[in-house]
C-alpha cells in the first residue's frame, strides 16, 4: 500500500513538473497548459455555484463531496493501518505466571533476531537476512526478511527458515507465528557469481 501511494504520488508530480517545464520552454505548450488552467478553474467555479446549499451561504454540495471523500480515503488508511498491525513490538513470546508460580517469563526480539540472524547469515547461500517482530491483529509475530544469491530456490531458503523457526519453538517450548519474505533485487543478480568471504 505504502508503494503504491508513493509510487502513484511520484508519477503525479513528475508528469506536473514536466508539463509545467515543457510550457516554460514552448510558447505552444505554454498556451495550451494555460487554456488547460485556465478551463479546469471555470469548471470547479461552475460547479461550486451551480451545486450551492441556499443563497444565504457560500457552502455548495460539491466542497461538501469533496470533503466526504478525503475523510473516506482518511478512514479507509486508519481502517488498513488498524488491520495491518500496531508497529514494531519488543518481544517474541510471553508466558504469563501459572498458579502458585510468580511473574511472567519474556522472550525479548533481540534472542530470536541474534540467533536467526546468525544462523542464516552463516550460509553461503543467504547475502543477508534481517529479523524483527511486528505487533499484528494483537498477536507477535516474528517477521524474517531474507535475500538470497541469484539462481537460489526460493522453496529451500523458505524450508531452511522454516526450519530454524522450528528450532527456536522446540528451544522455547512454544511456536511463534511468523512471515518470511524473500527478497530478490540488483544485489542477488551483482553477487551470482561472487564468492563469499567470511
Amino acid at each position: 500500500m505504502n508503494r503504491i501511494i508513493l509510487l502513484v504520488t511520484g508519477l503525479i508530480l513528475l508528469a506536473s513538473g514536466a508539463a509545467a517545464a515543457t510550457a516554460m520552454l514552448s510558447p505552444v505548450a505554454g498556451e495550451v497548459w494555460r487554456t488547460s488552467m485556465t478551463t479546469t478553474r471555470d469548471w470547479m467555479v461552475h460547479a461550486d455555484q451551480a451545486t450551492r446549499i441556499s443563497e444565504a451561504t457560500t457552502a455548495s454540495w460539491f466542497t461538501v463531496a469533496l470533503l466526504a471523500l478525503l475523510l473516506l480515503v482518511v478512514v479507509l488508511a486508519i481502517v488498513v493501518i488498524a488491520r495491518l498491525g500496531g508497529g514494531r513490538s519488543s518481544r517474541v513470546i510471553r508466558e504469563e505466571a501459572c498458579e502458585g508460580v510468580q511473574g511472567a517469563v519474556t522472550i525479548r526480539h533481540g534472542f530470536a533476531v541474534d540467533a536467526i540472524t546468525r544462523a542464516l547469515t552463516g550460509r553461503e547461500e543467504i547475502l543477508s537476512a534481517r529479523v524483527d517482530t511486528r505487533r499484528v491483529r494483537g498477536a507477535d509475530v516474528l517477521h524474517v526478511s531474507v535475500t538470497p544469491r541469484q539462481n537460489t530456490s526460493p522453496a529451500d531458503v523458505a524450508g531452511t527458515v522454516t526450519m530454524l523457526v522450528d528450532n527456536l519453538a522446540t528451544l522455547t517450548g512454544r511456536e511463534t507465528p511468523t512471515l518470511v519474505s524473500i527478497r530478490s533485487g540488483i544485489r542477488s543478480r551483482l553477487a551470482a557469481d561472487q564468492s563469499r568471504v567470511n
